[in-house]
């Protein structure tokens, strides 16, 4: 079933535990399937969707720091992976000139050469097991509270997160702080997802603004990685010179874009936005 609420699911608690065992499902087939690194993302997705998820119900789930921390290192079992093949996409999309190509030569050696992660497969098998464990557990998740009681101080927490990090962004920007922001937008673009079947029409549009802004800020940070291990692994060179400068003037560009959306998308205060869709999550459950 789809990655969101249904009617049909008679409490929160019941649509937790299907959506979850869902999630879970489809990561643990993935892992065992054969090793493929462009299964990797699909694989981190289904982490994401299900840490995103427990976000939501966090206040009222007493189970969250277990089950999100064996999550968490689910997920890092392949990160170096993933990292991997994600600078190498980040340098296809920086072809931007003649210096550009031989700069994404040399750093594509260099990202070969230094970039030695541990066997896939194996990696793979501990994925599959940490995913295996957690969906056992499932079925034994309960909540403190149902309805939209059971959603309200996550969304609100995770909207008040996003505006907060907002306003420290206007007074100075570092990768690093960009990165945890982009944190708390993705997880309340997972909360959105799950929540637009109350009214499609108003959260559509929002929970595509929110990915876009994700996006945005996700290449954003790929660039900042790749500049990094550049720095650290390919010396001072007049290639990777021009290289860091490609990616430093693709990042400015995308400061001004994300501020741009951001400063409309976290315009209403945690409370009203809570407020409104705690009517629509009533109008619908009738």
């Amino acid at each position: 079933m789809p990655y969101c609420f249904d009617r049909r699911d008679k409490t929160v608690a019941d649509a937790l535990r299907r959506i979850a065992e869902t999630q879970l499902n489809q990561a643990f087939r993935l892992a065992q399937a054969a090793p493929d690194p462009n299964q990797l993302h699909s694989l981190r997705k289904c982490i994401k969707k299900t840490r995103g998820l427990l976000q939501l119900v966090r206040p009222q789930f007493r189970g969250f720091a277990v089950e999100n921390a064996a999550l968490r290192d689910a997920a890092r079992m392949i990160a170096i992976h993933r990292d991997a093949e994600v600078m190498r996409a980040t340098l296809e999309s920086l072809v931007l000139s003649p210096a550009g190509n031989s700069a994404i030569r040399l750093a594509d050696h260099v990202i070969t050469a230094e970039i030695a992660p541990p066997d896939l497969k194996l990696a793979l098998d501990e994925f599959a097991r940490t995913c295996a464990a957690v969906r056992g557990r499932v079925a034994r998740w309960t909540l403190d509270a149902d309805g939209f009681d059971a959603l309200q101080d996550g969304l609100q927490q995770t909207w008040s997160d996003c505006r907060k990090a907002l306003k420290k962004q206007r007074k100075g920007c570092d990768d690093a702080s960009l990165h945890r922001w982009r944190r708390s937008i993705k997880t309340h673009w997972y909360h959105a997802q799950l929540l637009e079947p109350i009214w499609p029409e108003m959260i559509a549009p929002h929970f595509a603004a929110t990915g876009a802004l994700g996006e945005m800020l996700g290449d954003h940070h790929d660039l900042a990685v790749l500049r990094a291990h550049l720095a650290g692994a390919g010396g001072k060179t007049a290639k990777t010179r021009t290289l860091d400068r490609l990616c430093a003037k693709r990042q400015r560009r995308a400061e001004r874009q994300i501020f741009a959306l951001a400063e409309r998308l976290f315009a209403e205060p945690p409370k009203s936005l809570t407020a409104r869709w705690r009517h629509w999550w009533q109008l619908w459950r009738r």
